[in-house]
């Protein structure tokens, strides 16, 4: 038996144009993605890329994952004072 030591992110790739976005981001919603709140999004390091999003628990339901990507993309919007981000921008990645 072997132990799973990943974990699986669910979030978008920081273009330089969303990074820029990220930088002047909205009056009062730094806290959706500058804090450890795992119940809002992370900034993580992927290889060479960043990305934006959120770690799921362990066991999470597979049915589940559309409302993950949901509220990626919509926190991103709220964020980013309504930059668009298409649903096929949301991947998932193991960390």
């Amino acid at each position: 038996m072997h132990e799973v030591d990943k974990q699986l992110f669910v979030g978008i790739k920081i273009s330089s144009k969303l990074q820029s976005e990220l930088d002047s981001c909205a009056p009062g919603t730094e806290r959706y993605f500058k804090g450890n709140d795992v119940e809002y999004l992370q900034i993580v390091t992927l290889g060479e890329e960043k990305l934006i999003g959120r770690f799921l628990k362990d066991g999470f339901p597979v049915s589940d994952i559309d409302n993950v990507s949901r509220n990626v993309r919509s926190i991103v919007t709220l964020i980013t004072r309504g930059h668009r981000i298409d649903e096929g921008s949301v991947h998932i990645y193991v960390r």
